[in-house]
Parts: structure tokens; sequence; C-alpha cells
């Protein structure tokens, strides 16, 4: 089955284009289900890239686009004087809805021919139409040869569905620093965090397996989400539909709903298919209805700047990370590896105050003293810490990320390390040998301090990255 693929990229700067919004929802595949090119085709698929003009895969070479934005979203218009097929005089009018990108709705025109209304969504793994050009080898009815297992959409020997990290993109949680020198304040920095007290709960590194991290599939609905008082703007995205897949939970929870005067009720969810990471901060429903007093969307194509998505912005983490980038779970530690850096926190105490280092964006509120570890620091477990001495395989494969990519400081609170729940992967943690316990033999004084920035004043006046 052939695709017809529209593809959005970008277009030279110039003066004309200063005034146009961005280019919505890149490397997005919209799929429609039915033919654009009025050749036979059973579905079409619409894919945004990133640089302002316009092509349909196969039938219309690509012409420069208009953009322009609408209180419903960016209006997409481009045109054709001949395409493939002995068309001609070909119009596309639609409008696409980013952040979120959940659908792209208009009209294709065309001499001699009917108009086409266009109404797509992302193409997804497990709607049932193989896209192999959105990396997909099998699908619902299409199965792998040679008796291969169809995981996610890919061919696989085994029925794991470890992922190689989330973010596709070079980001600093997915950068290889075992081969740096730890920075020339690292011993200080340690030797105040240990006489501070160490990491917190009893200075024992204990994980906590509070965070879900959910997928979104084919019958996942996405609801526009309602600004809880105290919405952190204009660090957190305005109000716009989140996936809430079916049987998932927040953060600590058994569902949706979650005592946000009391727990941090974090809300996070990947879509695979739009490359998107959905994350909230104090998330519940109340009468059907999702509040939330931060949510933001992570392009997990995109390699952000130092400053991630802005200057003293926040996100769903105090630093202004992505949580799910550095969570790690049951099924990375099955497969042997992982392939980023892991997220861990302290007591606002035992963080220097007033202070962050990139690439965090943010801090909570540090309260400590000038040579405690500042949020965004990265740590790095040394590397000829004695990996036999640990209890179990799994903790082994925990270690190794800790001596490859280290961790960043990201939050204040006691317990020290975050992993995520498996109540939605594969393997279990008791499959993999781990508890809360099994890094207990890990000291502070195991650490190292790696990349260390300099340190930015801490304003909260945040100022939004393009």
């Amino acid at each position: 089955m052939r695709l017809v693929a529209m593809v959005l990229v970008g277009l030279a700067p110039c003066a004309a284009l200063a005034r146009t919004p961005p280019v919505p929802c890149p490397d997005v595949r919209f799929v429609s289900d039915r033919s654009l090119a009025a050749d036979g085709q059973t579905f079409d698929v619409v894919v945004v890239g990133a640089d302002g003009s316009v092509r349909i895969d196969g039938w219309c070479d690509p012409v420069a686009a208009r953009l322009s934005q609408t209180r419903k979203g960016t209006l997409v218009r481009a045109r054709w004087d001949a395409c493939g097929g002995g068309a001609s005089r070909v119009r596309l009018r639609a409008r696409l809805d980013p952040p979120a990108c959940t659908s792209a709705q208009g009209t294709l025109r065309a001499r001699s021919r009917k108009r086409v209304v266009v109404a797509a969504t992302p193409t997804r793994c497990g709607d049932g139409r193989l896209d192999a050009s959105s990396g997909e080898a099998c699908e619902t009815g299409v199965p792998c040869a040679g008796g291969l297992f169809c995981v996610r959409c890919v061919c696989s020997a085994t029925t794991s569905t470890t992922l190689p990290g989330l973010f596709e993109a070079p980001n600093p949680w997915n950068e290889d620093v075992s081969g740096l020198d730890p920075s020339p304040e690292s011993a200080a920095i340690i030797s105040a965090l240990e006489n501070a007290g160490g990491w917190g709960n009893g200075n024992v590194l204990q994980i906590d397996f509070g965070l879900q991290l959910l997928h979104v599939d084919t019958a996942t609905p996405f609801v526009t989400f309602v600004e809880s008082s105290g919405y952190y703007s204009p660090d957190c995205d305005p109000a716009f539909p989140f996936p809430l897949p079916g049987g998932g939970a927040i953060e600590g929870q058994g569902g949706y709903t979650c005592n946000t005067a009391g727990e941090d009720c974090h809300l996070l969810v990947v879509d695979p298919a739009t490359k998107r990471l959905y994350e909230a901060y104090k998330a519940t429903i109340v009468g059907g209805v999702p509040r939330t007093r931060c949510a933001v969307v992570w392009d997990l194509t995109r390699s952000y700047p130092p400053s991630l998505r802005g200057e003293q912005c926040t996100s769903a983490d105090a630093a202004g990370f992505p949580m799910a980038a550095m969570l790690f779970t049951a099924d990375e530690v099955a497969g042997g590896a992982i392939p980023h850096a892991i997220r861990f926190i302290l007591p606002n105490e035992r963080m220097r105050g007033g202070v962050y280092v990139h690439p965090a964006s943010h801090a909570g509120g540090p309260s400590g003293g000038a040579d405690l570890p500042p949020y965004g620091v990265r740590f790095r477990l040394r590397p000829d810490f004695p990996l036999d001495s640990l209890p179990s395989d799994g903790a082994r494969v925990v270690a190794r990320a800790l001596q490859t990519y280290g961790m960043f400081l990201s939050d204040g609170g006691n317990i020290a390390l975050t992993a995520a729940s498996d109540a939605y992967t594969t393997h279990t943690w008791d499959e993999v040998g781990i508890d809360s316990h099994s890094l207990y033999g890990i000291a502070v004084s195991d650490m190292q301090v790696v990349e260390l920035g300099p340190t930015i004043p801490l304003t909260y006046d945040c100022a939004r990255n393009p």
C-alpha cells in the first residue's frame, strides 16, 4: 500500500517570514482515512517537517507554504500549478493544533476533481496501517517474517519493550560522560554534601518507584485540561489537549484522581506516534475534567538549547527537566543497559541556595550553603567503584549507567533516586532483582561532579525559548 505524504519543511530566513508563526507539528505524520491524491489509496499521510514548504510525496513537488496563526491553531496553505497524474491547480488548506498536534483538518482541491475533506490524526503503531516511512516494520494484521515478534511495530527477536532512551536527538541526559575529568570543584561539593548529612532519608541512596510512565495508543483520548489556580505561566504551556491513556494513573495513584493539596501528582505520557512527551504537575481529574498547575510538551526529536525551554523556566520538574527522560525502568534493566542519566533529589537545605547551573533552567527552593551542590549539577559514580559489592545484576546495571551518564539534581525531597513504576512495563522490579534498598551501598563519597558550568542567579523570571 503506497503512502502519500505531505511534508512541511523550512523556508530560508527572510524578513517576510519574521511575522509568520513557527512551523506547526514538525515531523508528525497525520493519517487520513481517505485518498488525497484521488488514485485509489485507502489512506494518505500528512507529515509536518521543520522548514516551511509543503510536498505531497509521489504526487506534488515541494512548494513554499503560507502559515498564519488563528485562535484554533496554525493555518497551512499551499498551491501547486501541476502535480503527478495530470493534476493541476492543486490547493491545500489545513489547520493544525500545536503543541498537542492531535489533528490536521481542512480541504484539498484540484482542477476537475471533487474537493477532498482533510480530517487526519497522527499515524500510530497499532492503527492497522503499516507506515514504513515512520519506521514501522509490522502492524496489526501485518506480522513479522521469520518468526520475529512485533514489538511496538518493530520486528524483534524478543518481546521486550525496552526503548533506547526517549529522546532521539543528542541532549545532556543522553551524553556519555564516562571519559570526563572531575570538576575542579568536585571534592569541595562532595565534602560539603557529606558534612550536611549526605543523601536524604537517613543518608541512603534509596529508590522511589512511584512515578508512572504511560504510552498513548490508538484508543487514547486527548482532553483539554483546565489551568488550576496558580498555574505556572509563562513557564508552562497554555491549556491544550492532554492524552489520558485508558487504565492509566497519576504518580502514586491507582487512577487519574490525586490529592494535589498534599502530593506532587505528576502525570507522564509518551506519544510514540508524534514523538512527544507530555508531563504535568499537580494533576488530577475533577468531575471528568483534568486540572493541573503545570503542563508541558517536549519534542523527542529536538536537541534543546543550554537553557532547555527557557532561562528561569520550570517544567513538571522543579529544575526544568523532562522527568521521563531520566526515569530508569525495569525493561531497561532487563535489557542490560540504561542509555541515559538518572534523576536524583536532595533535601532543600542540602542544595546551594539562590542559584542553578545548566542544563537546569530553574530551581525550586534550595536553601543551603555556597559549597553545596546546585540544582542541575551532574554527579557521576566513580569509575573504580566495586560493582561486585552490589546485591544483584540489576543493581549493577543501574550503577554502570551512573558511571556512564551520571545523574542530575532535579528537585527537592528525601528519597534520592526516581525510577518508573513497573505497573506499565513488560518486566518487573522483582524480576530484575531491584528494590528500594538495592543501591544503599553507594555513598556520597563514591560520587564525582562533572561538567559543572557557571552558576546562574535564581530570579524566577521565566523567558521562554522559541
